[in-house]
Parts: structure tokens; C-alpha cells; sequence
């Protein structure tokens, strides 16, 4: 139909970071044009700027216009379409990695509240344009990406609520705030616990809750996140890469490496694995 058009970007090269953007675009739909049922491996955002659609997920069906945002998360059931005869334009993010969880879990989304009306809706359109002007698939290129993804999340969780926000939620992101930026040290559970203000019973209840693993296994997965990134990036030897993600004892680190990535450190870096 004329007038249709759709700009998208999409990476095989998913590079080592915290916050990877997948895939990223803006697309003014034919009618009727829709995805799914389906599911998707990471984080979906969708921003419509004008026209009608609808969005279905867990159960529910949101009948969505210009100035609605809508996440889907990964793994959930999902399924959208536009409009028959007003058919929307939309921008969009595709992301995952380790923060993710952490940095959507201060915005106001929830799996329960799965759309918003952003109060800065233009400024969020602006953001995920800002992603796609970005694209790139060499790792400078991701760098920036999630760096204007992070700018665009930060738009939302400034309409976060403060009031009523959920304890265990609250000790998650404070438990995890402080493994991610110490997590070069030889820190334990105990002191995140610590930073958080609570036991450590109730900090691995909390983590549970909002990550699906307990703090050691996040500290563990967020290690070997960044032990990937210098293991793909940089020349230094694996026992540097070790003691520089907090791993004091070479052996144990490649035994972990391997439980998590699926093979050993020297032979990921020699394979060029993603």
C-alpha cells in the first residue's frame, strides 16, 4: 500500500555487554500487518506515533493508539496487528543482557502492566531513532546502541512510581545495582545483603522473585558476561581475564566458564564464539 515503509536494523553479531541491542527499526504498517502468535528470545519495545492496533499477551488484548508504548518479555506468548484502516506507525527496540531485567524493573512496566502512555512519548520516539542512527554491527557500534538504549529506558523510569514499590522488587535492583559495579572484587552475597539493608534469606527470596536465580548464580553470570566481552576484545591472558571479574583461582573460573557458555575460555576465544 503506498505509504508504507519499514527502516529496521537487525545483529547476529550479539556482543558481550550488559545491554545488547538485537534489533532496532521504525515501520509504517500495511493494515492488518501483524506478528505472532509467537515468542521472541529477548526484550521487545514498540513507541506508536500514529494509527490503530491491538496487542495480546498472557491472556489479554490491549487495543492500542498514537502515544501508547507496549514491551513484550522474553519468552511470553505475544501477538499484534494494525488496523484494518488506520493501521499504526511505530518505533521499536529489540534487547536483552544482563541489566536489562534490572533497568526495566525500575520503570513502569511490569509483566502485569504490560502497556504505558509515556509521558515523554516524543522524547522516547526521539531516543529509539537515536538507537537506529547508531546501528552498527561492529562492537563500537553496540557500545552506542545500548548507550542510547540505557538514555531511553532512563526516560521511563523518571515516570516510574516511587510510592507503593514493591519491598522484594526494590531489594533485587539494590542487591544487583551493587554486584554489578563491585563485581571485580571478591565480594560475597553477605555484603550485597548488607547494601541492600536486609538478611541474606531475604535478599536470595528477593532475587528469586525478580530474576529467577539467587545472587551468587546473577554475581556468577554477570562474571562470565564480562569475562566473554575481554575474552572477544582484548589480548589478555585467561588467568588476567579471571582475576580482572573477580574470579581469584584460574581453574575454578574456566570450570565456571564452561558450565555457562558451554566450553572452555581458550577455546571461546580461539572460535570467535557469540
Amino acid at each position: 500500500m503506498a505509504g508504507d515503509f519499514k527502516h529496521s536494523f537487525k545483529t547476529d553479531r550479539r556482543a558481550e555487554l550488559s545491554l545488547v541491542v538485537y534489533n532496532v527499526g521504525f515501520q509504517k504498517c500495511p493494515p492488518s500487518y501483524g506478528w505472532g502468535p509467537g515468542v521472541r528470545d529477548h526484550y521487545l519495545l514498540h513507541y506508536i506515533v500514529s494509527g490503530r492496533g491491538i496487542y495480546e499477551t498472557e491472556g489479554r488484548t490491549f487495543v492500542l493508539d498514537a502515544g501508547n508504548a507496549f514491551l513484550a518479555r522474553p519468552d511470553a506468548p505475544i501477538y499484534y496487528r494494525a488496523d484494518e484502516t488506520d493501521p499504526w506507525e511505530y518505533y521499536w527496540v529489540g534487547f536483552s543482557g544482563p541489566a536489562a531485567p534490572l533497568l526495566l524493573a525500575q520503570t513502569p512496566f511490569t509483566p502485569e502492566r504490560p502497556v504505558l502512555r509515556p509521558a515523554a512519548g516524543d522524547a522516547l520516539r526521539q531516543g529509539l531513532l537515536e538507537i537506529y542512527k547508531a546501528r552498527s554491527s561492529d562492537y563500537p557500534g553496540a557500545v552506542r546502541m545500548a548507550g542510547y538504549l540505557q538514555a531511553a529506558l532512563g526516560l521511563l523510569m523518571e515516570e516510574a512510581p516511587r510510592r507503593g514499590e514493591d519491598a522484594l522488587a526494590r531489594y533485587a535492583r539494590q542487591g544487583a545495582a551493587f554486584l554489578q559495579q563491585n563485581y571485580s572484587r571478591a565480594i560475597g552475597v553477605e555484603e550485597a545483603a548488607r547494601q541492600a539493608g536486609v538478611s541474606r534469606s531475604c535478599l536470595y527470596r528477593a532475587f528469586q522473585s525478580e530474576f529467577g536465580c539467587s545472587p551468587s548464580a546473577y554475581l556468577t553470570r554477570f562474571r562470565i558476561q564480562r569475562a566473554g566481552e575481554l575474552l572477544r576484545h582484548s589480548t589478555l591472558p585467561v588467568g588476567a581475564v579471571a582475576a580482572s571479574v573477580g574470579f581469584e583461582d584460574p581453574f575454578y573460573f574456566s570450570r565456571a566458564f564452561g558450565r555457562e557458555v558451554g566450553c572452555s575460555p581458550s577455546v571461546y576465544r580461539a572460535s570467535g564464539k557469540k
